[in-house]
């Protein structure tokens, strides 16, 4: 079986094959400039890794990726729960969840776009890898990705043989998780189908009677899923191939377990969750909540060379919905929904000169994105929803030329056009604007062997401006950041180790961010261009392969975000200067990870790893928190988790059978309680909310690849 340890270190950007990080058989390719290159060759800021590694510690869902890349975050949304993703990139969050405004962190899934964080706490299903860019990437990957980029990229059909597996997992909660994948050649070495159906069933870990929903008697943090998956493959040649995928995705859940905190102002709004246990809900129910998504996705890759060069067309479609409504203070509920769909189309021709000195791309890219946003606050009266249209345009180029020896020279250029509409489904209010920028990069690198890289980099990024949702006359600008950044590459002691790093610093401004409107009768936020602010930080990846079977490693991350300049005010009107708050984001993350696989016989081996994960303490979200919080209740504290597992593969049964792997494992086996996220809610003098964190869970998975 293909599980082992080199799957592992994908997790921290390098391989372990026998005694050696790198093998020249196992290198990993990555396509973070949108051709395929070894991971260490690419002067960009790069972590790698599998499904198979994510699983073997003992993470299974998007999110957990964050948990192995330093400066990267990925937390549930503070208002509605698992349902929506906060993704933080070096200090820069996506934030913003509806159609009107964009996200910081852009994603990529088999080079198709996904432009909103819904349905991102999700099983990785029959995923080939993940890539984690860093710093802005707007020169390849377009606006919105002022933070960086995750690229997925799914395991795509194998014209040669016969396979597949199956898997099934039960655990903690009564979890019951089933995957199925076949891979069917239809015409040999020329056509392929891969099929593929993964089923999610976990109870809640809520406990006593505030952790069930009080109305309908159901758990909280339930968890039901359903995934399906299919890609063609067809390569007649070596210069022609069309993939063509499509999945479906569907969520059902009671949401998460919220905790409120009080105001600093007293009274009915001083009301906090009082039960003693720590997984249990809000004491205070007059909705029953939910969290409900569906989406469909279908993209086709068609490449062709043509003589050095090669012609790429990514054609691709998303309909998702989704809706959720979540309790957070008394008296009130929050009802969020959106149903929307996205074209996107992107042509490309890449190709190399002067025997491969000159390495050059140029593209043009066009998406058209329409749906509509519900946002309605029961209890209060208010209703926020919006029908939106979203139309952009751009065209790029990138090139490397290689000056000397060793030596490349990088320089890519884009432009964006971008046009919004955004109407009120409540009243007759409607707005439209229109946005363009350019994003560019400048970069050189150096190898003086193979073995090592030095690269220095410079680039721009922006994020489209937006239509305020909750006052449509309002039109925010776009923000913009400028990185530069220097860092290394390294494959040390005979390959034995690997140790990569970067060190970045960051000039940010008119950034979006919400904040009390002085002109509302009522205390309600608007979204402007209201701040600057400086990032700075480092991060760096270790792994190393000491003996035979033997690896262990970390990553170390540190971002200093925080406002230089930033004029805010109280539900009063009074100005509060928060200048120098941090942006968002933790400052300090780090993971540790071992691996140890032994041959117990010529038919059995074994495996036991452990993984500890640590995110820094961040400050919850909102306006004014200094304000309406008491001191110390504006943040979600650090914490630290455990992961562990034992497995072994018995390499065959005999016969026809073939081997199997059976795996125990364990995640936050310390039972840490933590928090995952949380949000201030200033609108209502102070009520907010902390989302509680998983508790420890055990499992045992059994897989047969055939």
């Amino acid at each position: 079986m293909s599980r082992s340890v080199i799957a592992f270190a994908l997790a921290s950007g390098a391989f372990a094959t026998s005694t050696e990080v790198v093998a020249q058989d196992d290198v990993i390719v990555v396509t973070a400039r949108k051709i395929e290159e070894n991971i260490q060759d690419v002067p960009v800021a790069i972590t790698a890794f599998s499904g198979e590694a994510l699983e073997n510690a003992g993470l299974t869902e998007f999110a957990d990726i964050a948990l192995l890349t330093p400066n990267f975050d990925v937390r549930p949304n503070g208002a509605t729960g698992a349902l929506f993703a906060d993704l933080t990139i070096r200090g820069q969050s996506s934030g913003f969840l509806t159609l009107n405004a964009d996200q910081a962190v852009g994603i990529n899934i088999n080079g198709a776009p996904i432009t909103r964080g819904t349905s991102l706490f999700t099983n990785l299903f029959d995923v080939e890898r993940i890539e984690v860019l860093k710093g802005p990437q707007g020169t390849l990957f377009g606006k919105n990705t002022t933070g960086g980029v995750v690229n997925v990229v799914t395991t795509a059909p194998d014209t040669a043989s016969f396979g597949g597996y199956a898997e099934f997992t039960v655990g903690s909660f009564d979890r019951t998780d089933a995957e199925l994948v076949v891979n069917v050649p239809l015409s040999t070495n020329v056509a392929a189908v891969r099929l593929g159906a993964a089923l999610t069933h976990r109870d809640g870990f809520g406990e006593g009677g505030s952790g069930l929903d009080t109305l309908t008697g159901r758990q909280l943090a339930d968890d039901d899923e359903m995934f399906f998956r299919g890609s063609v493959l067809v390569a007649p040649g070596p210069s022609f191939s069309i993939r063509l995928n499509a999945d479906y995705h569907e969520i059902d859940e009671s949401t998460s377990i919220f905790r409120s905190l009080r105001s600093a102002g007293g009274g009915f709004l001083a009301l906090e969750s009082t039960n003693p246990d720590f997984y249990v809900g809000n004491d205070f129910r007059v909705e029953a909540p939910f969290a409900v998504s569906d989406e469909l996705n279908i993209n086709a890759t068609v490449e062709l060379e043509i003589g050095n060069a090669t012609a790429t067309s990514i054609t691709s479609y998303r309909d998702q919905s989704s809706d959720t409504l979540v309790q957070s203070a008394p008296s009130t509920a929050v009802r969020l929904g959106q149903d929307s769909d996205l074209f996107a189309q992107e042509l490309r021709l890449a190709g190399s000169t002067q025997d491969d000195r000159l390495v050059w791309k140029i593209g043009a890219f066009y998406s058209e994105e329409k749906g509509v946003d519900i946002d309605r606050l029961i209890g209060f009266g208010l209703d926020s929803s919006t029908e939106a249209e979203n139309e952009t345009w751009s065209v790029f180029t990138q090139n490397t030329f290689q000056v000397a020896p060793g030596v490349r020279l990088t320089g890519g250029v884009r432009y964006t056009d971008e046009k919004r509409r955004v109407a009120s489904l409540v009243t007759a209010a409607e707005n439209e604007a229109s946005f363009d920028g350019w994003s560019w990069l400048g970069s050189i690198d150096y190898q003086p062997n193979d073995p090592l890289l030095l690269y220095a980099s410079v680039s721009r990024g922006f994020r489209s401006g937006a239509i305020d949702q909750d006052n449509i006359s309002t039109i925010v600008q776009p923000e913009f950041v400028t990185n530069y950044e220097i860092g290394f590459k390294s494959d040390l002691f005979g390959r034995l180790a690997r140790l990569n790093a970067a060190l970045f610093y960051s000039d940010y401004t008119d950034i979006q961010r919400t904040a009390f409107d002085p002109d509302s009768p009522i205390p309600v936020t608007v979204l402007r261009n209201a701040a600057e602010a400086t990032i700075w930080g480092f991060e760096a990846e270790l792994q190393l392969a000491p003996a035979e079977g033997l690896s262990f490693g970390g990553t170390l991350g540190y971002t200093n975000s925080e406002f230089d300049e930033f004029l805010d005010q109280d539900a009063a009107g009074n100005i509060i200067d928060r200048s120098e708050e941090p942006i968002g984001g933790p400052e300090w993350q780090f993971s540790l990870n071992a691996r140890y696989e032994t041959d117990l016989s010529d038919n059995l081996r074994l495996g036991l790893q452990a993984n500890y994960f640590y995110i820094g303490e961040e400050e919850l979200a909102g306006p004014s928190l200094a304000a309406i919080l008491r001191p110390g209740e504006a943040v979600v504290d650090d914490y630290g988790l455990l992961n562990a597992q034992i497995d072994l593969e018995i390499l065959d049964f005999g016969g026809d059978f073939g081997g199997a792997e059976i795996a125990l494992f364990g995640s936050n086996i310390l039972d840490k309680e933590y928090f995952t996220s949380g949000i201030a809610l200033g609108l209502f003098g102070g009520i907010s909310n902390r989302l509680v964190g998983e508790p420890r869970q055990w499992g045992i998975r059994v897989t047969k690849e055939f």
